[in-house]
């Protein structure tokens, strides 16, 4: 295949993608006031948010549209890029690439669900309770929707620690070895980037964190499995090594 082929068939994989998402999309657009009356009430518990402006509903319904479409359409263009990548890659490599895909949607999805059912409920409660008697909390609609969205992003984002531990193994760039006598840095960085994810606070940070050093510790395991069918020759001292 020559390199102006090349570019054809991506541009036709970006085109499907776009379009897919763009689907998708308009979809959800039907289903956005639902779903932001449902995020309200679940996070509120009966209180309305406000509406601070002519246009902040419809802003409102429009991002919650493109974030859901856009989540939705996200295992699709993975496929298209799965596509295009797979005739240059080796067997293995294929083998390995497929699971990795797979899990990197799940994972994120995970990890989005974590953020929606646990953490968001837990951060806004506790917010609320430093209102005084003279301040009754309210939240402004855009501003509840940005930071939920903030939540499941970051929450998504670090649920694909595993991955990114077994592909450093695959490369044979860290060995599980080290990344095991390390764990106590490890936990220390992922309570930091519980703490960047969160409003900082300790319950929290906790609530996110738990299950963050429970993902690495069994992302050991699975390095350790990864690194021994591949780099059979390379001992590397240590637990796991």
């Amino acid at each position: 295949m020559t390199f102006l082929e090349h570019i054809e068939e991506l541009r036709a994989a970006v085109w499907r993608s776009v379009a897919i998402a763009v689907i998708l999309i308009a979809t959800a657009w039907f289903f956005s006031g639902r779903l932001l009356d449902a995020l309200i009430l679940y996070l509120l518990r009966g209180q309305k948010a406000l509406a601070l402006s002519p246009t902040e509903a419809f802003s409102a319904r429009i991002e919650v549209a493109l974030w859901t479409g856009g989540v939705v359409a996200l295992p699709y263009v993975m496929f298209e890029l799965w596509r295009f990548v797979a005739p240059g890659l080796k067997k293995t490599e294929r083998h390995f690439a497929v699971p990795w895909m797979v899990a990197s949607a799940v994972l994120l999805y995970l990890g989005i669900a974590f953020a929606i059912e646990l953490l968001l409920p837990m951060i806004v409660r506790m917010l609320q309770s430093f209102a005084t008697g003279q301040i009754e909390p309210r939240m402004s609609l855009l501003s509840l929707l940005h930071f939920s969205v903030k939540m499941a992003a970051g929450c998504g984002l670090l649920f694909q620690l595993p991955l990114v531990l077994c592909l450093l193994a695959w490369f044979g760039i860290v060995s599980p070895g080290v990344l095991a006598r390390q764990w106590r840095h490890a936990v220390f960085f992922i309570a930091l980037a519980a703490a960047v994810v969160t409003p900082g606070d300790g319950p929290s940070m906790l609530v996110l964190s738990a299950p963050l050093v429970l993902l690495y510790f069994v992302s050991l395991i699975l390095a350790w499995a990864i690194w021994r069918s591949r780099w059979k020759d390379r001992h590397e001292p240590g637990w796991l090594g």
